[in-house]
């Protein structure tokens, strides 16, 4: 082999070496931790939003059921809108990771994770999303799919449990008002003046 061969060759080497330090290293991307928020569907319909969407009569289970979906969603797209902080309609990793890591609160072992519920719920819907993905390929999910797994947590066992009881709550209460406490449930309806009570 001459010298000059050996020479190309050599300076092939190094830069081969040097560009795949250079190259982003995606295996480091990790997940961040987003606990599975408590129930928060109470405190979040007794927010803003919820007040903008409350029933104008009577409200019967179907009604109920239609009334958290609306204020969940809405309530979804200003948490989107706070996450996405450069609003390019794209939900980076690294835009979740900035939110998640000031969550986090106290020492070490004694950690806990701190959102209130216009927040928690929806960091958790996306960090399983991201949890699902191959990262090295893709990062970032699109604002305009979210709803979508919004709604698929809408029919998640955990929500339609805590939806049921809190329905149940608000229906129960009615019915104790009126002198009937066998109210409840499937059966059970609630009125405008029922509902603000409630709301307290």
């Amino acid at each position: 082999m001459d010298l000059r061969r050996f020479t190309l060759l050599a300076l092939f080497h190094v830069w081969a070496v040097a560009s795949q330090r250079r190259q982003p290293q995606m295996s480091y991307l990790q997940v961040p931790s987003v606990p599975e928020p408590p129930p928060l569907l109470a405190p979040l319909l007794r927010t803003a939003v919820a007040a903008k969407h409350g029933p104008s009569g009577a409200c019967d289970e179907a009604c109920f059921v239609a009334l958290v979906e609306k204020v969940v969603h809405e309530a979804a797209q200003l948490a989107w809108a706070r996450l996405d902080a450069n609003s390019d309609g794209q939900l980076d990793l690294e835009e979740l990771g900035s939110v998640t890591q000031k969550s986090w609160t106290g020492k070490k072992k004694r950690k806990r994770f701190v959102a209130g519920a216009e927040s928690w719920p929806f960091r958790y819907i996306l960090a399983q999303q991201f949890s699902t993905m191959d990262l090295s390929r893709s990062a970032r999910l699109a604002v305009a799919v979210m709803p979508e797994h919004v709604a698929r947590w809408l029919r998640s066992v955990a929500f339609l449990d805590q939806r049921k009881a809190l329905f149940d709550q608000v229906a129960v209460l009615n019915a104790e008002v009126a002198g009937d406490v066998s109210v409840g449930d499937e059966d059970g309806a609630f009125a405008l003046d029922d509902w603000h009570r409630w709301r307290g």
